[in-house]
């Protein structure tokens, strides 16, 4: 019964957004906002591309509002697949100039990240920005925005099998990187 409610809220609160009301624009920011945010930065080489991703989702996504179907997914992973998508166009886009500048031998303008939260922030999105992008975007769908592998598929366009194998991987590689990490952090405190 409260799945129900829940569903009928969601449309209501989609209706609403679709109809201009200020209000529903604020719930929704409010509600799936960070999860935007955190599948962006996951994605986007730079913090400022992210923020840029996901104002621009949510503009699109309220284009696009129409074509939401409640019975192929949820809310959330609607959003967060339009701003995956977004964040795909600013990772190609960064490349294409990166290739730009390589073609005519000048170094690209890289701003310094903002400062990190935390070294443990700072460690853990060094070492996801290591991983294959596709392999990432898995990891961060499935593991981080805790989507079920159906769903992650459905953002990424790929098959359910697909999306798992990669988010397999994607925790394989960061635990032989964690593995060499601490093998190393023994070997200098004087163990074997």
């Amino acid at each position: 019964m409260r799945e129900m409610a829940l569903v009928e809220d969601e449309e209501a609160l989609v209706q609403a957004w679709a109809d201009g009301d200020a209000g529903a624009s604020h719930r929704l920011i409010k509600l799936h906002g960070r999860a935007m945010l955190r599948v962006a930065l996951a994605l986007c080489h730079r913090p400022e591309d992210a923020e840029e991703a996901v104002q621009e989702a949510f503009l699109r996504a309220l284009r696009a509002v129409p074509s939401f179907d409640p019975g192929r997914g949820s809310l959330r992973s609607w959003l967060v697949g339009v701003t995956a998508n977004q964040a795909r166009q600013f990772r190609r886009g960064a490349t294409r100039y990166q290739n730009f500048l390589e073609r005519i031998q000048r170094d690209p303008y890289r701003a310094e990240p903002a400062a990190m939260e935390s070294s443990d922030l700072g460690f853990a999105r060094k070492k996801l920005a290591a991983l294959p992008a596709r392999e990432r975007e898995a990891f961060v769908l499935m593991e981080i925005e805790d989507l079920s592998s159906r769903d992650a598929a459905g953002v990424m366009g790929v098959s359910d099998s697909t999306v798992r194998v990669l988010a397999a991987r994607a925790r394989l590689r960061l635990q032989e990187k964690l593995g060499s990490i601490h093998a190393s952090s023994v070997r200098a405190e004087g163990g074997r």
